[in-house]
């Protein structure tokens, strides 16, 4: 099944997979790993639980094993992905899961400054580790790739980190759904860098399919995409990152994409 949207592209769908340079330091914070249980739908916990913080910046008296088991979603990537210089709670994964079911789980591992190799490295103790499969959803929402072609990587080298972090996470048996990368502002600040960018979407819109469950395309959005107008500065804190109203629009665009993916899975729970 494929969703489309002028406000960007979401394409959950289920998916048989074979066994299987001006940026830089911007790029390169310190992150914060954070977790916690999201969302503000009015659906109630899938088995008895006891109160769970929403998040970390919301409380700290609740460990997230209070959570129901009943799904978990790990947030993996870089700066954009850990909320670069913004509080937590204005992060997409913090806004995504105010829009999903409180009975989810969720952490948020990224570190600013990561690129895809340095992903894989941590994926196995980070990610890997946290799956159960007596949860009825187990999913990982990976976004990178600006820092591999900030340093040097090609839209192709980063394309073939990406597929193998995305085979190995369903290898270990999650859902897997990974994002396109939106132009810097303005695009035309680097123009290699946005050759590079072009081309790496290219290849995930075209391969996805073949290694993940879904692909959000945020390049296609219409007010951070690769049509976007110049307006699309108020979204932005600098060149690469984006303040709270920006990643508003990637948490849209995000539970959009993890709704009919959790839906699915509630629907095929014995």
């Amino acid at each position: 099944m494929a969703v489309s949207s002028t406000r960007g592209v979401i394409h959950p769908t289920p998916m048989s997979l074979p066994a299987a340079t001006v940026m830089a330091a911007a790029l390169a914070l310190i992150g914060v790993a954070t977790t916690g249980c999201g969302g503000n739908a009015d659906r109630p916990p899938a088995a008895p639980s006891q109160p769970v913080p929403q998040t970390a910046a919301e409380s700290t008296a609740t460990s997230a094993a209070d959570c129901s088991p009943a799904g978990l979603i790990v947030f993996d990537g870089d700066s954009l992905t850990e909320g670069y210089f913004l509080p937590e709670s204005q992060s997409y994964p913090t806004q995504a899961m105010r829009q999903l079911p409180a009975w989810l789980e969720w952490t948020n591992v990224a570190v600013s400054g990561q690129t895809w190799p340095d992903l894989l490295g941590d994926a196995t103790a980070e990610v890997d580790a946290l799956h159960d499969p007596a949860r009825q959803l187990n999913l990982v929402v990976v976004w990178a790739g600006a820092n591999d072609l900030a340093s040097g990587y090609s839209a192709r080298q980063a394309f073939h980190n990406a597929r193998r972090y995305c085979e190995a996470r369903v290898h270990a048996g999650f859902t897997v759904v990974t994002l396109t990368m939106y132009p810097l502002e303005p695009a035309a600040i680097d123009p290699g860098y946005d050759v590079q960018r072009r081309e790496y979407n290219r290849l995930l819109r075209t391969h996805w399919r073949e290694f993940a469950h879904g692909l959000v395309d945020v390049a296609a959005d219409e007010r951070l995409g690769d049509a976007s107008p110049a307006g699309r500065s108020t979204y932005f804190l600098d060149a690469v990152h984006l303040n709270a109203a920006g990643y508003g629009v990637i948490a849209d665009a995000v539970a959009t994409a993890l709704r009919s993916i959790v839906a699915d899975a509630s629907r095929s729970a014995p």
